[in-house]
């Protein structure tokens, strides 16, 4: 069966896991889970661990052996199988498989993976876990559920915090809650007092904020300026590949296209006028066409056209500022 990382301490304590798939994108999480199951292991009386990690070159024999190789000892045994790519391949997937149907009671299977596909997930391997034991996929946190656990965390601690405070370290970490975990751990070995202050949190933290095309996304259309700028930045800090988010800005103004949610410039409210002339200004520079006899999508797709031609080094212009221009551009539109 499937089952949300809220579930899994639940599941545990029923009934003993033969077999479970931990895929996700969020390590913190993806962690605690193989940790949690291990523990639970250990109680069962898995004492033995065997760790298998997929390379170039690995061969599924292994896993088929530590199966029929069972402790001269008597002891159980956990395999902690690693699949770094998310795909086994059709002879590791027939591996697994197998290894399934003939699972020894003294032998339980843990599988890491990153956050598969729908091919993945609904492949013969992934399967035959689920049918097995459980399918656990984790998933990053939003802003508010982000803010929410940073905050059960620290009361968890003993700190009273300001909603001012949560918002500052979440928008430090945001989208990594391996980090939040660590500043939160820092906060609790250097803070002398329980009750924090702003300007000392300000000091302690580091920007460890981990981004993904979602955000942007996601920041674009919640017409969310500073936050769209803050993670851009970030995107190219991590050297995330400038095509993709022109991928996801092109896919973004098609979907409002179609759905017919782009503005006309008539229509922006007050406050941000300012930066729509300065948008307008930039889409004239760089020659998008007269406006008056264009529709947004056009000059919105007419300025992704540029855009790639910046990217591929076939017009001059910083790929990174045309990208935050382009972003800009939608972020009005929307």
């Amino acid at each position: 069966m499937q089952i949300r990382f809220s579930q899994l301490k639940d599941n545990l304590a029923r009934a003993p896991i033969p077999a479970m798939l931990v895929s996700g994108d969020e390590p913190y999480q993806q962690m605690l889970a193989a940790d949690m199951l291990r523990s639970r292991a250990k109680e069962l009386g898995f004492t033995e661990r065997k760790i298998l990690t997929v390379e170039k070159g690995f061969d599924w024999f292994e896993l088929g052996a530590a199966n029929n190789n069972l402790s001269l000892f008597g002891e159980r045994t956990l395999i902690d199988l690693r699949i770094p790519t998310g795909k086994p391949g059709a002879s590791g997937s027939k591996a697994i498989v197998t290894f399934l149907k003939d699972l020894h009671e003294d032998v339980m299977l843990l599988v890491q993976a990153p956050r598969l596909d729908r091919n993945g997930i609904n492949s013969a391997w992934a399967k035959a876990i689920e049918k097995a034991g459980v399918v656990l996929r984790v998933w990053p946190l939003n802003e508010v559920e982000t803010k929410s656990w940073i905050k059960q965390k620290l009361n968890s601690k003993g700190f009273s915090v300001t909603d001012e405070i949560v918002a500052l370290i979440a928008q430090q970490v945001e989208g990594n809650l391996l980090a939040a975990m660590q500043e939160i751990e820092k906060i609790a070995l250097i803070s002398e007092t329980k009750q924090l202050d702003i300007q000392a949190i300000n000091a302690m933290l580091t920007n460890s904020s981990h981004y993904s095309l979602n955000e942007l996304m996601d920041a674009v259309i919640k017409k969310d300026l500073s936050r769209l700028v803050r993670i851009m930045q970030s995107l190219k800090k991590e050297d995330i590949a400038p095509p993709l988010l022109l991928w996801g800005l092109t896919e973004q103004i098609r979907k409002m296209a179609d759905a017919s949610k782009l503005q006309s410039r008539g229509q922006i409210s007050g406050h941000i006028e300012k930066l729509v002339q300065l948008s307008h200004i930039h889409q004239q520079h760089i020659g998008t066409g007269n406006e008056s006899q264009m529709t947004r999508p056009e000059i919105l797709l007419q300025q992704c056209a540029w855009t790639d031609r910046v990217i591929k080094g076939r017009a001059n212009g910083n790929p990174w500022h045309e990208l935050l221009q382009l972003s800009i551009a939608v972020q009005i539109s929307a």
